[in-house]
């Protein structure tokens, strides 16, 4: 029997891009204005520079293995920790228009 891999790469590239601390978090705090000339140079530094990123981009290559020996209950841990951040994006959306 092989051994499982789990799913931290996955569940790292998750928090990526969908977190208030990753990708869509950083998009709507740079376009919570509007779009301005700024706003590419500060995505495009804190890409470079966030760790959160930059561990991700490292370990992508891993995801694909993990997809491959991916289990009905880890399938339900991701479907959680997206339902979460899904969560968060909208509060986060909302609070943006509050203000």
């Amino acid at each position: 029997m092989s051994q499982k891999t789990g799913i931290e790469q996955i569940r790292e590239v998750l928090e990526a891009v969908l977190s208030e601390k990753g990708l869509v978090g950083l998009f709507l705090k740079a376009f919570k204005d509007g779009a301005q000339a700024n706003d590419a140079m500060m995505i495009f530094s804190d890409l470079m520079s966030n760790p959160l990123y930059v561990q991700a981009i490292k370990d992508i290559s891993k995801v694909k293995m993990e997809m491959k020996d991916l289990d009905l209950n880890e399938g339900f841990i991701l479907a959680q920790d997206v339902l979460a951040y899904t969560q968060d994006i909208i509060r986060l959306a909302v609070e943006d228009e509050k203000v």
